[in-house]
């Protein structure tokens, strides 16, 4: 009787602690205190150019941000052909705190950065081999997720990389860190991304956070002196928003983050001059009309009434539908196709499917 007895209580006792653990394994399970993970997907659109900003904080806030000057498309509005999609959820990470930690991407703009809130994340985007090419094939974890972005979208004709990092080592050592930041993005430009433009933001030192560090500017200096072509300095374009730097507590939520008109003002301005950019320099002047033409087999469509610049679509089928809304005083329609205007050579188009048509 007392063997048998016996028997239960170890019998009990282990079912109890199978039962203790299974409780723990089922209250642990959906808890993932693990680094943010952004997933970077294709929106299947052919755009005829993609953006990527690769940061630390400052990127962070502004991806969230980007996410509510879009309509319902993707959109994002008084730009041309901007589309993001943004969603942040715990599906497969959450921080410690239980915030979602999972990050969704898609259209052709795109933020690169680790996270905030667990300290492996910040760490790794906050030092400067974030960023870090040798132009041999090692590389930065901001270098490997631009690559992943690129190859995730072939439907991107064009790149442009706007790197947006740097700020504690502007505040660290940056006097020591500006040839780095030299050597390893002239080799985003020669070895890592060389099909694609390459820009640098102007490292925002005017905020409280830089008070007595004397040499904050080194690697904007180092920047600019070269690439003066690549170099992006918005000091003037946040001054002119914060007079008083980051003294006034309804501009700023601290002594280095803006507000979040600033961000989304900041980048909408950032794209609009890669864009500008991009545009060859041309003078010519438009004709507004409206009238629907067809495409033919001389059918081109460019991004600017330049049969030198950049080609949206090379061919497309004859016979299409396409609703003109300008003509241009060198020989081409002005066209409508979804969000973007193009431009299309006179040949390129006919009143009707098989009738010759030219301005």
């Amino acid at each position: 009787m007392l063997h048998k007895d016996s028997e239960k209580r170890k019998r009990s006792k282990y079912e109890c602690f199978i039962g203790f653990f299974l409780f723990c394994m089922l209250v642990c399970l959906p808890v993932f205190y693990t680094n943010a993970v952004c997933f970077y997907e294709s929106d299947e659109v052919y755009h005829a150019e993609g953006y990527i900003f690769v940061g630390e904080s400052h990127v962070y806030l502004s991806a969230a941000l980007m996410n509510s000057v879009t309509d319902a498309e993707g959109y994002i509005e008084g730009l041309n052909d901007v589309r993001y999609f943004y969603k942040n959820d715990k599906s497969v990470s959450q921080d410690q705190y239980g915030n979602p930690n999972t990050m969704y991407m898609k259209g052709n703009l795109f933020f690169v950065y680790e996270g905030l809130n667990i300290p492996k994340e910040r760490t790794t985007q906050l030092d400067r081999s974030y960023i870090y090419s040798d132009g041999k094939g090692n590389r930065g974890r901001a270098v490997e997720k631009v690559h992943e972005i690129m190859n995730c979208n072939p439907n991107i004709a064009h790149w442009n990389i706007i790197s947006f990092q740097g700020a504690l080592e502007a505040r660290t050592r940056s006097s020591k860190s500006s040839s780095y930041y030299v050597e390893s993005y002239r080799n985003w430009m020669d070895y890592e991304f060389p099909e694609a433009d390459c820009y640098f933001l102007s490292i925002p030192t005017m905020t409280g956070w830089y008070d007595r560090i004397k040499d904050a500017n080194a690697i904007n200096n180092a920047l600019q002196q070269a690439f003066p072509e690549q170099y992006l300095d918005y000091t003037a374009f946040l001054k002119e928003r914060y007079p008083q730097g980051m003294k006034d507590p309804t501009l700023a939520t601290d002594n280095i983050h803006w507000n979040d008109n600033t961000y989304i003002a900041l980048i909408s301005d950032v794209l609009k001059t890669v864009q500008r950019s991009q545009e060859t320099v041309q003078q010519y002047n438009v004709i507004n009309m409206q009238a629907v033409l067809y495409t033919n087999d001389k059918t081109v469509i460019y991004l600017q009434p330049n049969s030198l610049g950049k080609i949206l679509l090379p061919n497309c089928a004859a016979g299409l539908p396409v609703q003109v809304t300008g003509v241009t005083d060198n020989g081409f329609y002005q066209v409508a196709l979804d969000k973007l205007t193009c431009y299309v050579p006179a040949i390129g188009l006919e009143e009707e499917q098989g009738v010759s048509n030219g301005i």
